[in-house]
């Protein structure tokens, strides 16, 4: 059964896509250690293709899809934790990566719950 998702389950993916392809080119914008800078860089596009992948399935079905929501999810946590372990990454890098990752990791849960619930 296909129906409208409501408004803030959509935002939510979007706001996950939208998040991770600026967490992808944040170490660039502001300056990065090489290390830091490939490890987020390549998990902000691979996270990219899950969140992408979340934002059309609920678009076609109108439903949650949890595979794709929580990897979305996992990879918040992810850029959560990345700072913490390369030495000397800086303020910026460290502070965008981790709200990314915080703002991710919200609003992608909010869409696993989704998903599991029955409304």
């Amino acid at each position: 059964m296909q129906h409208r998702p409501t408004r803030f389950l959509l935002a939510s993916t979007a706001i996950c896509a939208v998040t991770c392809a600026g967490v992808a080119v944040l170490p660039l914008a502001v300056d990065s250690s090489r290390a830091f800078t490939g490890s987020i860089g390549s998990s902000g596009l691979l996270g990219l293709v899950f969140a992408a992948r979340n934002l059309q399935l609920l678009r076609a079905t109108g439903e949650p899809s949890l595979p794709p929501a929580v990897l979305t999810t996992a990879f918040g946590g992810w850029f959560m934790l990345a700072p913490l372990l390369y030495p000397d990454v800086g303020f910026l890098p460290t502070a965008g990566t981790q709200l990314a990752g915080t703002v991710m990791a919200t609003f992608g849960l909010y869409v696993v719950v989704a998903g599991l619930s029955e409304e």
